[in-house]
């Protein structure tokens, strides 16, 4: 009996097992609730300083968490003015980096305004390491988030906080259908809504502003994976006016100059409190969305695939010629692949095989323009046989692409070696080598969604607080060419397929950021 039993059970398990419901594993978009904490003018008798600290203690209250991007100089004035309450309850959530200096000059934009690559990144990483440092240390919390500040962006800083393991918000660079990108080796999350700080203090402002985003936010989400949700800068909860207008056009006003912003009473902030809780308790109702921080969102967007198969760089190699063009792929950018064609032919002219597989390389994009038009009409096997064992010498020795390499005909551009090692890649695995390639023109860099950021960048020129004739045109020329760095970043899952539940547990939900 205790056989057949058991028998039985096995059997209705298998049934079971056979006959779930198979229903895809969509994740739920990501909201991170962000705030830009800045102002170290005002005075402390104002009580500006209180503001993060009952934000913050409201959401943890209302089950809600967060990041709080503080500049550097803020933190340090927190410090001296012994605001240790403030301090603990910001980092009862996610601390963030929003630069080392804020406002004060020369800016990020004015420092690499006329940088070359390896001084900008340099100097990025002196400046910024300084301010994630200090944060550690007066926060108590590892700070691996850094928001832009402003107009305070260049492709040296993204190149630096990815050196530093740490991630960019806010950033200009993004791919249709992806808000969450590698470029320049770093994280780069760009989707933002900014909810109506001037409003808080007043319902009559509050209510439109509140059932706006109600309104916004359903689709917000389902056109974005990540979205930074900026309920504002504590200061400007109360202020009317930025603090930093101290330094609009350029001004770098000392200590005895600042001039404080004009403040609504201090009574306003019993509004700005209960309105700011209404905001919190409703993003908790919500069920279609996961409440999350960058410290939690980042790891399930971090992995990269390490290893690169002789399949996927036929992929790869064989639509080139069909595009005519640069571009990424799901899960390599065109600076990985030109590394592993590279790699690949110089490998075929050593041993007649093309490698199985690789350990994907990471390289950054050339520092100079390559050329378009190539040095000769015809290219031999034998000279793109050198060409890729330059290459390859050049990328193990520097960690990035060559802008060219020289041939017997004349400079060869990045773009044109790139086609060419996929044609020569292609007849490698289908058998051997033509005698002799046609060399066409081809692309400096990948041009996807290239308007979009350089629009975005040029805006950035005109922040207020830069000096005015600020001339970006070489961050642009610096941000294109490390286009050839970017791809999506692919969020982590258990499955990219379906997974089997029971007809019970179609109801249930479960958080993506649970291990799976």
């Amino acid at each position: 009996m205790i056989l057949l039993a058991a028998s039985l059970l096995c059997s209705l398990a298998q049934i079971q097992a056979e006959t779930a419901v198979r229903v895809p594993y969509t994740p739920k978009p990501l909201v991170v609730v962000t705030f830009d904490v800045e102002d170290y003018i005002t005075p402390e008798s104002e009580g500006i300083d209180d503001i993060p600290l009952w934000l913050a203690e409201i959401m943890s209250e209302e089950g809600v968490t967060g990041t709080f991007f503080v500049i550097g100089e803020k933190a340090r004035s927190l410090e001296r003015r012994g605001r240790g309450d403030v301090i603990a309850a910001m980092a009862r959530h996610e601390v963030g980096s929003h630069t080392n200096y804020g406002s004060i000059h020369p800016t990020v934009m004015e420092e690499l305004e006329e940088a070359g690559w390896e001084d900008g990144v340099r100097r990025m990483a002196e400046r910024e390491s300084a301010g994630l440092a200090d944060l550690a240390r007066i926060f108590g919390v590892p700070v691996t988030i850094r928001g832009r500040h402003g107009g305070c962006y260049g492709p040296q800083l993204v190149a630096a906080l990815g050196r530093m393991r740490a991630s960019y918000e806010g950033s200009p660079v993004s791919l249709p259908g992806h808000d969450v990108v590698w470029f320049a080796n770093a994280l780069n999350f760009s989707s933002e809504y900014a909810f109506d700080e001037d409003s808080y203090h007043r319902d009559d402002l509050f209510e439109p502003a509140f059932e706006r985003f109600k309104d916004e936010l359903p689709g917000l989400t389902r056109n974005a994976e990540v979205v930074s949700l900026f309920a504002g800068h504590p200061t400007k909860i109360r202020a009317e006016e930025f603090w930093d207008f101290n330094y609009y056009c350029g001004e770098n006003p000392t200590p005895e100059e600042w001039v404080a912003p004009l403040l609504w009473p201090a009574e306003t902030m019993i509004t700005a409190k209960e309105n700011f809780r209404r905001l919190m308790r409703y993003l908790r109702s919500r069920n279609d969305i996961e409440i999350a921080t960058y410290r939690t969102v980042m790891p399930l967007y971090s992995r990269q695939k390490e290893s690169l198969t002789r399949d996927e760089l036929l992929d790869i190699a064989a639509e080139t010629p069909r595009a005519g063009t640069l571009s990424c792929t799901d899960d390599f950018s065109p600076a990985e692949a030109f590394a592993g064609m590279a790699t690949s032919i110089s490998a075929y002219a050593r041993r007649g095989a093309l490698p199985d597989r690789l350990v994907t390389q990471h390289p950054l994009g050339p520092t100079a323009m390559p050329p378009v038009q190539p040095g000769a009409a015809r290219a031999t096997w034998a000279e793109v046989r050198d060409l890729a064992r330059q290459a390859e010498q050049f990328l193990w020795t520097h960690g990035r692409l060559p802008a060219s390499l020289r041939t017997a005909g004349g400079e060869s551009g990045a773009g044109w070696l790139y086609a060419r090692f996929s044609a020569v890649y292609v007849d490698l695995a289908s058998g051997a080598p033509s005698p002799e390639y046609e060399v066409p023109p081809f692309d400096a860099y990948p041009r996807t969604n290239e308007r979009k950021i350089v629009e975005r960048i040029e805006h950035f020129r005109d922040w207020p607080v830069h000096r005015l004739g600020l001339d970006v045109s070489r961050i642009v020329e610096l941000t294109r060419l490390q286009l050839w760095t970017l791809k999506p970043a692919r969020r982590l899952q258990a499955e990219k397929t379906s997974r089997p539940v029971s007809e019970a547990a179609l109801s249930a939900s479960r958080s993506p950021l649970e291990p799976r």
